[in-house]
C-alpha cells in the first residue's frame, strides 16, 4: 500500500483520503496506516492545531513551486509596470473575487462607481468601501497583532450586528465554521485558544517575513489556510485570512514582485470554487496536511498569472505602437483572455457572459471594434454573425 501512494506521488499526483478510497478499493485500518506513514514523513510546521501541528509534503510541493513561479519569468519592463499595478490588481481581483465568493454580485465598473462615493453606501457597496480602505491601510502599516485587530475594525465598519463584534481582539465564544452547502463543516479553536495561539501565529509570521527557506513561498496559502482554521473571529474570517496573505505578500522582500490571485482564481466558476472547499476539506481530514491546499490554490493561481502576463504583453505591443489601451479596453481584453484560452472565436454575447454584462450591445461591439483597431483581434463576419479572435493568443 505504501508503494502504490510513493508511486502515485511521483508521479504527481497526491491522492486524499476519499480518492484512496474509491479509486484504490482501501479502507478502514489501511487508511489509517498511510495517515501515520505520512505524518512520520511530511514535513512539520511550528503551527499549533488540535490535531498537533500543520504539515506539507515539501518535495512535492517544491515542485509545484518551481512550476508556477517559472511562469512569472517577468522582463524588465513587466515588472516595473506590475510594481506599479500592484495595487489596483490587488484592488479590483481581490475585492471582485472575495465578494463574488460570498455570493455578492459585483463588477470591475461597479467597483469603480462605489469607490468614487462617500456617502449613502448600501450594506454591499459598505463592504467594498471597507477593503479599499483595508488595502490602503495593509500597504501603509506592518503586521503586527494590534495592527490585524485595526484591519478588522476597517473590514467590518457598519457591516456587523453588536452581538458579532468581539469585546477584545478576537471572539470570546466558540463558533461553527459553516460549509459550501450551508451546513456545519467544522468548529473553529476554542475561543479560549486564541489569546495564546494568535500571538504565536503572528510571532511566526514576522520571523518568516525575511526568511528565505522552503516555507517562504507557500506562507501566503499557509497564512490563508491557518485563519481559517483558527477562525479567530464571529464573522469575516476567510475575508481577514485572504488579506492577511496579501498583506504578507506586500511585505516580503522575496515576494514583492510575485502576482497574487487568490478570490479572483477560487470563484472564476463553480469548479473552482469547489475545488476551493475540497482541498480545505481534503487537508482537514487529514490531519491539516496542507499539501492539498497549497497544490490548489497555485493550480487555480496559475490561469489567472497567465492572464496578467498576457494581458501586460498585449498592453505594452498597443503601447509602442501608440496606441494605449483604455481602462475598460484593458477589463475586456482581460476577459477575452481568460475565454479564449478554451474557445477560438467568440462573439459579443460569450464575452459579456465572461465579463458579467457590464455594458450594453452597443457598448461592447465598440470596444471590440477598438480592440480590432489596434491590431488585437480580427473580426469575421460567418453567417450574419460577428465573431472575433484574439491574434497570438495560445
Amino acid at each position: 500500500m505504501i508503494d502504490d501512494y510513493l508511486s502515485l506521488v511521483k508521479l504527481g499526483l497526491y491522492p486524499s483520503r476519499k480518492e484512496w478510497f474509491s479509486k484504490y478499493g482501501k479502507h478502514g485500518k489501511d487508511v489509517e496506516e498511510l495517515l501515520e506513514y505520512k505524518k512520520r514523513h511530511l514535513t512539520s510546521i511550528p503551527l499549533k492545531t488540535k490535531e498537533g501541528s500543520l504539515y506539507y509534503n515539501a518535495g512535492y510541493v517544491s515542485e509545484i513551486l518551481k512550476e508556477y513561479y517559472s511562469t512569472q519569468a517577468l522582463g524588465v519592463e513587466s515588472t516595473a509596470l506590475f510594481t506599479q499595478s500592484f495595487e489596483e490588481i490587488l484592488i479590483f481581483s481581490e475585492v471582485e473575487g472575495t465578494l463574488e465568493i460570498e455570493g455578492i454580485k459585483t463588477s470591475r465598473k461597479k467597483i469603480d462607481d462605489i469607490l468614487k462615493k462617500t456617502t449613502d453606501l448600501d450594506p454591499d457597496e459598505q463592504v467594498v468601501f471597507n477593503m479599499k480602505k483595508g488595502i490602503d491601510y495593509i500597504t501603509a502599516h506592518d503586521i503586527t497583532e494590534q495592527h490585524l485587530y485595526e484591519l478588522y475594525q476597517i473590514l467590518t465598519e457598519r457591516c456587523l450586528n453588536e452581538d458579532q463584534k468581539p469585546e477584545g481582539l478576537y471572539r470570546q465564544d466558540d463558533v461553527d465554521i459553516i460549509g459550501k452547502y450551508g451546513q456545519v463543516s467544522d468548529r473553529g479553536i476554542e475561543a479560549s485558544l486564541l489569546p495564546q495561539w494568535m500571538p504565536d501565529f503572528i510571532a511566526f509570521i514576522q520571523n518568516q517575513m525575511n526568511a528565505l527557506n522552503p516555507l517562504t513561498y507557500v506562507m501566503p496559502h499557509l497564512i490563508h489556510y491557518y485563519m481559517i482554521l483558527l477562525h479567530p473571529y464571529y464573522d469575516f474570517n476567510g475575508r481577514m485570512g485572504r488579506m492577511l496573505a496579501y498583506w504578507y505578500i506586500l511585505k516580503c522582500p522575496q515576494l514583492q514582485d510575485k502576482m497574487p490571485v487568490f478570490s479572483e482564481a477560487i470563484n472564476y466558476n463553480l469548479k473552482t470554487k469547489a475545488m476551493y472547499y475540497r482541498a480545505i476539506e481534503n487537508a482537514r481530514k487529514e490531519d491539516n496536511d496542507l499539501t492539498y491546499f497549497i497544490e490548489m490554490m497555485f493550480v487555480l493561481g496559475k490561469r489567472y498569472v497567465a492572464v496578467y502576463l498576457k494581458l501586460d504583453e498585449l498592453a505594452a505591443q498597443a503601447r509602442k505602437q501608440g496606441q494605449a489601451l483604455t481602462q475598460n479596453e484593458l477589463n475586456l481584453l482581460k476577459s477575452i483572455l481568460l475565454y479564449s484560452k478554451a474557445h477560438d472565436q467568440f462573439t459579443w454575447e460569450d464575452v459579456s457572459l465572461i465579463d458579467k454584462q457590464q455594458y450594453s450591445k452597443q457598448y461592447y461591439f465598440r470596444l471590440l471594434n477598438a480592440l480590432t483597431e489596434k491590431g488585437l483581434l480580427q473580426r469575421v463576419l460567418k453567417n450574419k454573425t460577428h465573431l472575433f479572435q484574439l491574434l497570438g493568443a495560445e
